[in-house]
This record gives structure tokens, sequence and C-alpha cells, in this order.
């Protein structure tokens, strides 16, 4: 019996788990620490499974995760979907619109497979930095596509505020969420279209019911507004010290920058709580 059975530890990984793409080795032994008490560790993410290499090859106890914000459950072990969510054709007419008028990056994500129906800057810097292969395909054929989501790359103040009136057209087809990381020292903004009804929060409280994890036994831990629904949906939800000022406040802790191993630093205050008896602090 490990002091972590029937619990699950949901991690976002860009600014959270990882920072700038370094993996603090604090982290990866906690993990496994965290696993080897009887612990379910899963990712809860915006990237897709072909996207994960640089935690996959470190991280090697990951039980199915959250993938593309929510919109897909995936089976590790199995290297297949449990479940997924797909954008209305509709919805993805937006990708039609910002390629023609804004001309700016876009990546198209359907489970394990990405295309690309516009290349930038930023998005060749995004798919170098994911360690992804990315497919490029017309607009009009991706379209057709099983799509989950969708990420437009911003580049400047400019681009954002056509993006974010054009998005305007397609709220009621989809949601839209801005989400950022951090490459080579510089922020990266990013809009990500996903469907409706659709979060890490909810996909992790349909992963809760599969791995039948016990009341009071559900942590989190995100750095971005992204982050926010599964923060307050968890038992006990924590920030990262490098996590806007607001998102602070939506946590039941605050514990280190991702980059001196915020993850480990979470895992030994659930250990803390747990060793102690001091289960008080997890939600009622």
């Amino acid at each position: 019996m490990g002091i972590f059975d029937g619990c699950l530890l949901a991690c976002d990984i860009d600014g959270t788990l990882l920072f700038d793409k370094t993996l603090p080795e604090r982290n990866i032994d906690r993990i496994n620490r965290f696993v080897r008490e009887g612990g379910a560790f899963s990712l809860a993410t915006g990237r897709t499974s072909q996207a994960l290499i640089d935690v996959t090859s470190k991280i090697k106890c990951i039980a199915p995760s959250a993938l593309s914000n929510g919109c897909v459950l995936f089976d590790f072990e199995k290297q297949k979907p449990i479940s997924e969510k797909l954008l209305s054709k509709k919805s993805l007419h937006m990708v039609a619109d910002v390629v023609e008028t804004l001309k700016i990056g876009v990546e198209m994500h359907a489970a394990s497979v990405v295309y690309v129906p516009s290349r930038s800057a930023a998005s060749d810097l995004h798919e170098q930095y994911e360690s992804m292969q990315a497919e490029f395909v017309d607009v009009q054929r991706a379209i057709e596509k099983r799509i989950n989501k969708v990420i437009y790359f911003i580049e400047n103040k400019k681009q954002e505020e056509q993006l974010l009136k054009l998005s305007e057209k397609y709220k009621g087809e989809c949601v839209f969420y801005r989400t950022s990381t951090f490459i080579g020292g510089v922020k990266q903004s990013y809009l990500e279209q996903i469907p409706f009804g659709v979060s890490k929060a909810g996909a992790l409280i349909e992963l809760c019911k599969i791995l039948n994890v016990k009341k009071g036994g559900f942590f989190a831990i995100g750095d971005y507004y992204n982050d926010v629904e599964m923060i307050t949906a968890a038992d006990i939800g924590a920030v990262p010290a490098n996590s806007p000022e607001d998102i602070k406040k939506q946590a039941s802790v605050v514990v280190g920058h991702a980059a001196d191993g915020a993850v480990a630093d979470f895992i030994e205050y659930l250990e803390g709580i747990f060793e102690n008896g001091q289960t008080n602090q997890i939600k009622p």
C-alpha cells in the first residue's frame, strides 16, 4: 500500500513540467516516487501525442492523459485515443478566413497527426520546439479532416487584434483560449480553437472515473489560463511561481518556479499532507 493509492496527479507541460524545453531532474525523481507510492501521473496539455517525445523519453510511467486541451484522452500503453472531441466543419471555416486574410501560421490537430495549411516563422519554431513532424496540406483539404483543435500563431499586437476580431464570427460554434510558452527565453503567444464543452478539467473528470480515483485524490498543476478549470476542479490545485498573478489566486497552493522543479515541489507538498494526516486541506 502506498500513500498515493487511488490518486491522480494531472500536470500541464509547458511552463509547468518543462520550462523553455528543460525538464528538471527533480520533477522526474518525484514523479517516479509518486507512482511508486500508488499514484497515477497524467499529462494535461495542449500538445498532441506525437509532440511529447521530450517528455515520454524521460518519464516512462505516464497514465492515460488529456491531450489537445482535453479534446483527446490518450492511452500511452495502447498508443491510441480512448475518446476524442471534434471541431464542427462550420467552425473550421475560420481557418480558411485566417489563411486568406491574415497570412499567419496555423496548425490543425487531429489526434496524433498535425496538419499545417499555412506556415510562418512562429509555427516553424513551434514545430521544432515540440519535435513534431507536421504535414503541409491545402486549406480546403485540411478542413475535411477530423480536427480536434486549431492553433493560430500570433507574432505581433496587430495580428492579435485582427485574429480576435475574426474569431467573434465563430464564437457560436467553438471556444477560443489564449495560450503561450517560452522558447529560447522569448514568450510565444497563440490563440487556440477547440470544441464547445471541452476542457482539460472535463477530460480529467472523465479520466478520474475510468481510473477509479478516490474521493479527495484528484490533484492538478498548471500555469496558464487554459489550466484554470482543472486547477479549480481538482481536490488540490497548484500553480508554479511563474504563473500570472490572477491565476495564482485560483489555486490551493503556489509552488516554486517551473525552471526549478515546480512539479517536484507540489508532490513534496502532497507527501507532507498525506504522511502527516493533514487531509483537512483537501476540498470537502
